[in-house]
C-alpha cells in the first residue's frame, strides 16, 4: 500500500503534540522507569559482569578483591546503567517515532564498592529538532543523570542522546544480511577471547605509557538471542552469554546447536529463538541498544588500566547499530596524556565484521605515578 499525502499530514500532526510535550519536561526530573539495582550486593555485581560478558575477577572474586587497592569487591564502572537506565524517550504519549541511541557517556567520581547504595535522578537536559536529508524528521532528547551513594557523595554522572526518527507506515529502516562465519573464523573467535589481556593486579603507571601506544583490543559478538537474555539477565538471574558464554559452552558442546544461517553454537535453549531471528531479515532482534554497546566496551579501558587505575570518563558514539550476527573488534589508541595527573585520554573505534566503523569515542583513565 502506497503512502498518501494525509498519511504523511496524520504523522506530522502526532509527532507536533509530542513535540510540544516533550519541549515542555526540559529541565524537569523525569523518572521513566524505577532504579533496578539499588544495593551494591555481591549478587547483582555477579549479575552485571555475567551478563555483559566482564570477566574481570576484581568484581567476583572476593578473595582476588580482598587485596586489591581498595580491599572489597568493586562494581564494573558501567554498573551505574543497572542502577537507573539513562535514556529519555520524551513525553509518554503514542506518537509514529522509531528510536535509535546515539551516544552514552559517563564520568566517574567515586569507585562503585560492595555494600553502597545508589540514589539516581535523571532530568531531561534538552531537546532539539533536525531534518535528514531523505527529508525524515528527527528529534533529540539529551537526558542526564546523577548518581549519588549513601553518604549522598557524587559517584557518577550520565549524559545521553535518544534520536526519535519519524516512522511512516512500514518503511524499511535498515537491510540487512547476516553473515555467515567459517570454523577458521570460529576458531581466531575463541583465540581471541582466550588470550585476552588484563592487567590485573600489576600497577600500570602513567609514565610508562606513550603518546600513539595502542591499547590490546578486544573481540565481541556474533550477536545472539543470548546476549540479550544476559543483558537483561543483568538485573535478575545470572546468565552468560558472549564470549564468556561461549567459553562457558565449549566444556559442553552436547548441550549446543549449530545455528544454519551463521554456523555458531548456541544453546539448546535458546535454538529456537536464534534460528528464527537468523532467518529473517531487514532489522532482526536482537540489536544492541547502545546502553549495552556500552556496558560492553567498557572492559577495553578496565582491563587496560589494572587494579589500580580509575576509568574517569568513557564516550561511546552509535555510528551503526549492531545488529544480529554481527561481530565488532574494538580498540583504543593513547592520544594525550600528562603525567603529574596520572590523566591518560585514549580515542575508541568499533568495526564490525564487514570491516565498517560501529562505533567511535573517547575514554579518560587516571593511572598511578611512579613510587
Amino acid at each position: 500500500m502506497s503512502i498518501t499525502d494525509a498519511d504523511y499530514a496524520n504523522v506530522d500532526a502526532e509527532i507536533d503534540a509530542w513535540v510540544d510535550k516533550t519541549k515542555a519536561l526540559t529541565s524537569k526530573v523525569c523518572h521513566e522507569r524505577k532504579p533496578w539495582n539499588n544495593v551494591v550486593s555481591a549478587d547483582a555485581i555477579q549479575h552485571f559482569a555475567f551478563g555483559t560478558s566482564d570477566s574481570n575477577p576484581l568484581w567476583t572474586d572476593p578473595d582476588y578483591a580482598a587485596k586489591s587497592p581498595h580491599g572489597k569487591l568493586q562494581a564494573p564502572p558501567a554498573f551505574l546503567v543497572s542502577n537507573l537506565y539513562p535514556i529519555l524517550h520524551g513525553a509518554p504519549m503514542k506518537a509514529p517515532l522509531a528510536s535509535l541511541i546515539g551516544g552514552v557517556e559517563y564520568e566517574w567520581y567515586k569507585p562503585i564498592l560492595v555494600g553502597d547504595r545508589l540514589n539516581p535522578e535523571a532530568r531531561q537536559k534538552d531537546f532539539q529538532e533536525k531534518t535528514n536529508k531523505a527529508g525524515r524528521r528527527l528529534n533529540f532528547v539529551t537526558s542526564a543523570v546523577t548518581y549519588h551513594n549513601q553518604d549522598n557523595d557524587l559517584v557518577g554522572r550520565a549524559t545521553c542522546l535518544m534520536i526519535m526518527a519519524a516512522q511512516i507506515g512500514t518503511q524499511l529502516m535498515m537491510d540487512h544480511e547476516i553473515r555467515a562465519y567459517s570454523e577458521k573464523e570460529i576458531a581466531n573467535m575463541e583465540k581471541a577471547w582466550r588470550t585476552e589481556e588484563r592487567r590485573g593486579g600489576t600497577p600500570r603507571c602513567v609514565e610508562d605509557v606513550n603518546v600513539g601506544d595502542e591499547i590490546p583490543s578486544i573481540l565481541r559478538g556474533p550477536l545472539t538471542i543470548g546476549d540479550m537474555v544476559a543483558w537483561n539477565a543483568a538485573i535478575g538471574p545470572s546468565y552468560k552469554a558472549g564470549s564468556w558464554g561461549y567459553l562457558d559452552l565449549k566444556g559442553a558442546m552436547h548441550t549446543a546447536m549449530f545455528n544454519p544461517v551463521t554456523n555458531f553454537p548456541v544453546k539448546y535453549s535458546q535454538q529456537h529463538e536464534d534460528f528464527k531471528l537468523a532467518a529473517g531479515r531487514g532489522m532482526p532482534a536482537p540489536f544492541d541498544n547502545g546502553v549495552m554497546r556500552f556496558a560492553w566496551i567498557a572492559p577495553l579501558f578496565t582491563n587496560w588500566m589494572g587494579d589500580a587505575g580509575f576509568l574517569k570518563r568513557l564516550k561511546v558514539q552509535i555510528r551503526m547499530p549492531g545488529l544480529y550476527g554481527d561481530l565488532v573488534t574494538y580498540r583504543a589508541r593513547v592520544t594525550e596524556k600528562n603525567d603529574e595527573t596520572g590523566s591518560v585520554i585514549l580515542d575508541l573505534t568499533g568495526t564490525n565484521q564487514n570491516e565498517k566503523v560501529a562505533t567511535v569515542g573517547s575514554a579518560e583513565v587516571i593511572l598511578p605515578r611512579k613510587g
